[in-house]
């Protein structure tokens, strides 16, 4: 019932069109502000002031939906009161009221709105009997008739329910099903294509040939299927039913439901690989004399991720040491990736005073907030590369969190960035520093409480992450939070801001890079909307979209061209983008644009940061798949799963032939890179590995929620 109602709150597609406003945006924002706060008297004076009631933000989201969602059950009652539409959807998750309300932990809220007349009454029963909350399964079944199909498939598992439940259910009242929509063949046209199993090796294709849709399940005859409801097909003789599902207007999932056996869930196919003849890279200039030595920001040199010039061990024993050259414990807890510059490793973290702080893992589509309002010493910290003695520990301040986190993050996300002069650091709340290479501050930047998280709704907060980069005499920090985006860059030595740009961008958890180009340097950032800037002035050089609504992963640069992905609706795409690129892009990720390298409309990373190495492009996806892609056609050449699965959050890298990847259960694969999979070895660290990995010197470096872990010989 769990993972059933979370699809049905978070991959419905919805087309109702927004409400008009009537309201001046400054009004509007108040209004949504209060609403989501609980502060019932403001939201009743807006309302009094002229505000509809049924006014909603740019995602077709009502007041009413966002009160829902926070569990303002106050508001709620007020907005319901004042007539509130109890099942206005909103446009991108297609969420009402009261799916927020479930989704989100909130019956009591649910309650009223079945009673005010919320729809999908069967739902609220389902999360009454899963919550064993009496109040709502009997406020489900008594505020009016359950759709006779539900209602039955309700039934048919009164065996698994308490008795109480039974008497109500045994009492409610059926209506008939609503007519099933009338689909044209450009309507069915989005669901045909390739879907794979979530978490299976299930492989469903689905044609579509005028108004008729036949589906195919791991390459067997194709059947036939009729739409019998929204989005739902079912075969004649009802032993095949297919359900589909997506955000922002498209299809992304689709639930395959067979006689006699349990649903399977799948995902459209990301991409169709050609296999190894795809790879037209030439081997032989990979050699690399020179070892790495300096790891000097996120991911290495410009984010790249490449380690080479000495062999990284591919075996070792943390139990019994072999290979592991040291181990240092860190306090508090941080999901900052290691730098190195010369013999100094440098991390960061947040210690919380008093209380034992956690990282949750796991797949999973929610994005609850931790509070944690005790006093957080957020630190740098210096190790000798070579022995893992501590060399200093700097505490950068110390105060009660601004901000909260998601539960996946920590309040030091961002990665520390050095030239060997100079060590910059940032946290959410403490602002940004700049130390000497001793661990002693030169400067500060006070930053206000830095809030990014869900763009749908700035109470949402998740936590920062964006890393500095340090270029030339600046340092340049991306700064896409809530209430006011913008680039920033200060001169190393005095702290001085040398130029600021605003950028009217949704949040964002990305790291800029720069690319090298005949007519100069560009600053790359990744965004709702994708930029390059002049790194002397600021100065907007061009930009590219649309981009999903959510970015995490860094900009990748290779020889001439910049590839850029994201993983999130409304599009999740691959832009390979050619130097000096000038104007402003809109374009058809699907299609050929020749004013791209290349381009895919499906495929680009959600979490890890890609990695473009020896002609081939890495993607790691969130959800436990590699796909790999020519970097110069963009045609894809491989696809596979893990050996033993895993989510991945942090970042691939390379070292001579070789691929790390880690995941959050703790696993790190080992693969051989090139147009094939190889999986060398995997190693269980016992703990997360959020953190990017860093090389140098052959050997790497681990950051754990609790230790620093040097592996190399």
């Amino acid at each position: 019932m769990k993972r059933a109602t979370v699809l049905i709150c978070a991959l419905l597609i919805l087309t109702t069109p927004p409400v008009l406003r009537s309201a001046s945006e400054a009004q509007l924002e108040e209004f949504f502000a209060a609403t989501r706060a609980g502060e019932v008297d403001r939201v009743a004076g807006l309302l009094e002031a002229g505000v509809p009631v049924d006014v909603t933000d740019k995602y077709g989201a009502t007041a009413l939906i966002m009160a829902s969602s926070a569990g303002q059950a106050a508001v709620v009652e007020l907005l319901l009161a004042k007539g509130a539409d109890p099942n206005h959807t909103e446009t991108f998750y297609g969420a009402d009221p009261l799916a927020m309300a479930v989704f989100q932990g909130h019956p009591d809220v649910a309650v009223l709105l079945v009673k005010a007349g919320a729809d999908d009454r069967a739902m609220a029963f389902g999360y009454g009997v899963q919550e064993d909350n009496e109040e709502l399964a009997r406020a489900a079944v008594e505020s009016g008739p359950l759709y006779e199909s539900k209602l039955q498939q309700m039934r048919m598992t009164m065996m698994t329910i308490p008795e109480k439940y039974k008497e109500m259910l045994a009492q409610a009242k059926s209506r008939p099903d609503p007519a099933p929509p009338q689909y044209t063949a450009a309507d069915l046209e989005p669901f045909a294509g390739n879907f794979e199993g979530w978490d299976s090796g299930m492989e469903v294709q689905v044609v579509v040939e005028g108004e008729q849709m036949a589906v195919s399940i791991n390459g067997e005859q194709p059947v036939t299927v009729a739409v019998v409801a929204d989005k739902t097909f079912r075969s004649a003789d009802g032993d095949l039913e297919v359900s589909f599902s997506g955000r922002a207007g498209e299809i992304e999932g689709v639930v395959v439901s067979q006689k006699g056996s349990a649903p399977v869930y799948g995902r459209r196919s990301v991409a169709e690989p050609v296999g190894a003849e795809a790879y037209t890279a030439e081997g032989g200039e990979w050699k690399v004399d020179k070892p790495t030595v300096n790891w000097p920001s996120f991911r290495g040199e410009n984010a790249a991720g490449i380690g080479d010039g000495a062999d990284t061990l591919t075996d070792w024993n943390l139990e019994t040491g072999d290979g592991v050259k040291w181990s240092a414990d860190l306090p508090g807890l941080g999901n900052s990736s290691p730098v190195v510059w010369g013999n100094m490793v440098i991390v960061t973290t947040a210690v919380a005073e008093g209380m034992q702080q956690e990282i949750k893992t796991g797949l999973t589509g929610a994005g609850d907030g931790i509070s944690e309002e005790v006093p957080h010493s957020w630190r740098a910290m210096a190790f000798d590369k070579q022995t893992g003695e501590k060399l200093w520990d700097t505490e950068i301040a110390n105060a009660i969190p601004e901000t909260r986190r998601h539960f996946k993050a920590t309040q030091a996300n961002s990665t520390a960035a050095t030239d060997g002069k100079h060590v910059v650091v940032i946290f959410a709340t403490a602002g940004l520093a700049c130390l000497d290479m001793e661990g002693n501050i030169q400067w500060q930047k006070e930053m206000g409480g830095l809030n990014a998280g869900a763009f749908t709704d700035p109470g949402i907060q998740w936590g920062f992450a964006s890393s500095p980069i340090i270029h030339g005499s600046k340092v340049i920090q991306q700064v896409d939070i809530h209430d006011g985006a913008y680039m920033v860059a200060w001169d190393l030595e005095t702290g001085k801001e040398v130029w600021r740009v605003d950028r009217d961008v949704a949040p964002s958890w990305s790291t800029p890079a720069i690319l090298s180009t005949d007519q100069g340097e560009e600053l790359i950032v990744n965004g709702s909307i994708i930029h390059g800037y002049d790194p002397e002035t600021g100065k907007e050089l061009w930009s590219l979209g649309p981009n999903s609504e959510l970015v995490i992963a860094a900009p990748v640069v290779g020889k001439g061209v910049v590839y850029v992905s994201a993983g999130y609706p409304p599009v999740k795409p691959i832009y390979a983008i050619r130097a000096g690129t000038r104007g402003d892009l809109e374009v058809d990720p699907r299609g050929d644009d020749d004013r791209l390298f290349w381009s895919h409309g499906i495929g680009g990373a959600y979490m890890p940061t890609p990695l473009l190495y020896r002609g081939i492009y890495y993607v790691v996806h969130h959800n436990g798949r590699l796909v790999t892609y020519d970097a110069k056609s963009g045609d894809a050449i491989y696809k596979s799963r893990f050996s033993k699965g895993g989510v991945f959050t942090g970042s691939p890298v390379a070292v001579n032939g070789k691929l790390y990847l880690p995941t959050e259960e703790g696993y790190l694969y080992v693969l051989e890179a090139g147009p094939e999979y190889k999986e060398i070895s995997m190693h269980e660290f016992g703990e997360p590995l959020m953190a990017t990995p860093a090389v140098s010197e052959g050997v790497l470096f681990f950051r754990t929620p609790s230790k620093l872990i040097a592996i190399g010989k």
